[in-house]
């Protein structure tokens, strides 16, 4: 447990240091023995065990200062985890909030692909960005689970009276928190983007095929018109082609009867438009009143 290493830790450097002076004044002493023991076997045996000593001394030494530069190089890390988690969640929000920004849907087929190039590059960003995600998160999920956390209880602002256990706790839960935090607003900001661009599949669709029922409707109400204006004006026909005047009007009518479904299917396809939140541009509103005009003219 993390307060059980960082007691751990304390209660070794606190032995090491009130051990100190007693190992000096035990070597020096020591030594002077030896001297005076120089030449015998008392002074041999002596000599291989303040070398142990003075081994196991280093070696505890060492031990020490490597846990500390093991604790300082987690600190290091949760620092720095710490602040990429931050940095991660600014940018995510900073990205959801440019992702609302590019809403309303267009309301022509124009307005609507220039939504979808500002989109997809809006996704190449998500997609050279996730990388990164990912392993911010794989690298504290291991920090988290196998790295030792000794000292972090230092980093943790919080009141000085709380107890290191509670603090190193604190730091873990924020840490965690924080990775959390990103995983969620990943996971939605994807969605979102999602959604988006379903959206603007669906509507691209749908206006594509309103542009083409609009142009095919044009097509035979400018065919149907051709027809009609070359029609001598009815004050100037003689007696006699009146009866061919209107056997013309009567195959026309039979002619243009069928564009009555092509302007139902042009009127319906822009009430769906409309009915899925979409507002058609002035230039669609502006076509459709002048297909619905014109037919009324050719009745």
């Amino acid at each position: 447990m993390l307060h059980r290493k960082t007691y751990h830790v304390k209660d070794l450097q606190g032995e090491i240091e009130a051990h100190t002076d007693v190992y000096h004044n035990l070597d020096e002493n020591s030594q002077k023995i030896l001297r005076s023991l120089e030449g015998s076997d008392d002074a041999v045996l002596l000599q291989r065990r303040l070398d142990n000593m003075n081994f196991k001394w280093s070696e505890l030494r060492k031990k020490s200062l490597n846990i500390r530069s093991h604790l300082e190089a987690s600190s290091d890390q949760w620092k720095r985890l710490h602040l990429s988690l931050q940095e991660l969640l600014v940018w995510l929000q900073l990205k959801d909030d440019e992702l609302s920004r590019q809403a309303p849907i267009g309301g022509d087929f124009p307005a609507v692909q220039k939504q979808n190039d500002v989109h997809r590059a809006f996704k190449r960003e998500l997609k050279t960005k996730e990388p990164v995600i990912m392993s911010t998160l794989e690298t504290v999920r291991i920090f988290l689970t196998e790295q030792p956390l000794e000292g972090l209880e230092k980093l943790y602002q919080e009141p000085r009276e709380l107890p290191p256990e509670e603090r190193a706790q604190n730091v873990t839960r924020l840490l965690r928190k924080q990775a959390e935090e990103v995983n969620t607003e990943w996971e939605k900001l994807n969605l979102h983007s999602a959604d988006w661009q379903r959206k603007i599949d669906e509507t691209l669709e749908r206006l594509q095929e309103l542009q083409e029922a609009t142009d095919e409707l044009d097509l035979k109400l400018r065919q149907a018109e051709v027809i009609k204006g070359s029609w001598q004006p009815v004050g100037d026909l003689l007696i006699d082609s009146l009866q061919d005047h209107l056997e013309k009007v009567k195959a026309l009518r039979g002619e243009i009867a069928p564009l009555k479904e092509n302007v139902s299917h042009v009127n319906d396809l822009a009430r769906q438009l409309t009915t899925l939140g979409i507002q058609l541009s002035p230039y669609n509103l502006s076509t459709l009143e002048d297909l619905n005009t014109r037919w009324k003219l050719l009745q």
